[in-house]
């Protein structure tokens, strides 16, 4: 099992994970509350797992070519364009850390600037909005809103693998 560490300062990051093969196919939500009252899509790693996300994740946005594409911006949402016809698409990290975001909690501090609100969690739209609670780095970003995916992206050159 590994745990992730800040890059910048050595502190740890996560619980123990065991890395997976490949990223799990998102899972859709229902939109209903679940049992514990939110409206959150399963997340897309168990609890104690991490996979490499080989797209793009979050911000920054750039018009997709195509008008009428309707795919991901961020894992699992559309982002609509406001100057023009059709998307944004994410040109955002590639090979970010995802895991289950109960495996970060209370090793990372949110951004105190972060703007960004959703309905039930931050959406992740802005970018990394989670910090190194040692260094104050930015490491992270949890997308946690209910119009989203429930997974929390390390960036890959903040953190670093420690085996534990």
């Amino acid at each position: 099992m590994n745990v992730l560490v800040c890059a910048a300062c050595g502190r740890r990051l996560s619980e123990p994970l065991r890395l997976l093969p490949v990223l799990p196919e998102r899972p859709g939500r229902d939109g209903r509350e679940g049992p514990d009252g939110t409206r959150h899509a399963p997340s897309t790693v168990p609890r104690g797992t991490c996979a490499v996300d080989p797209e793009p994740s979050g911000a920054p946005y750039v018009p997709h070519p195509d008008p009428e594409w309707m795919g991901a911006a961020v894992p699992g949402t559309v982002v609509l364009d406001p100057d023009g016809p059709g998307c944004l698409m994410s040109a955002g990290p590639r090979d970010t850390l995802v895991v289950h975001p109960d495996d970060a909690r209370g090793f990372l501090e949110p951004d105190p600037s972060s703007t960004e609100i959703g309905c039930c969690g931050p959406p992740g739209r802005e970018g990394p909005n989670e910090l190194c609670p040692g260094c104050g780095a930015r490491v992270a970003t949890l997308f946690a809103d209910c119009s989203g995916p429930y997974e929390t992206h390390y960036l890959p050159g903040a953190v670093r693998t420690v085996l534990v």
